[in-house]
């Protein structure tokens, strides 16, 4: 057997002497289950309004976000227009 397979490195020693005392005086007692809450945020999500209001939201946010990249290309479209259609570019104010 070779002797240096049983030697460890600084820095296990070091973590296994933090970790010991850690553990030690983590006791199971420390570990048992947390006792349930009178409310929780699951059941405030799993109510059975929750998904149409959620659906809602996201159809807003969807609609307002298509009406904003609509908005911001006309405005580019017309503000870069050429002078060959026939109608002048608007001034771009400072």
């Amino acid at each position: 057997m070779n002797p240096l397979t049983h030697r460890r490195s600084l820095r296990k020693k070091a973590w296994q002497a933090l970790v010991v005392p850690a553990l030690a005086w983590a006791g199971p007692g420390y570990c048992a289950p947390v006792p349930p809450s009178p409310w929780s945020w699951a059941e405030l999500w799993s109510d059975p309004g929750i998904d149409t209001l959620l659906l809602l939201l996201a159809a807003l946010f969807w609609a307002v976000a298509h009406v904003w990249a609509l908005l911001v290309v006309w405005a580019e479209a017309r503000a870069t227009r050429s002078a060959a259609t026939g109608v002048a570019a608007g001034k771009e104010k400072p």
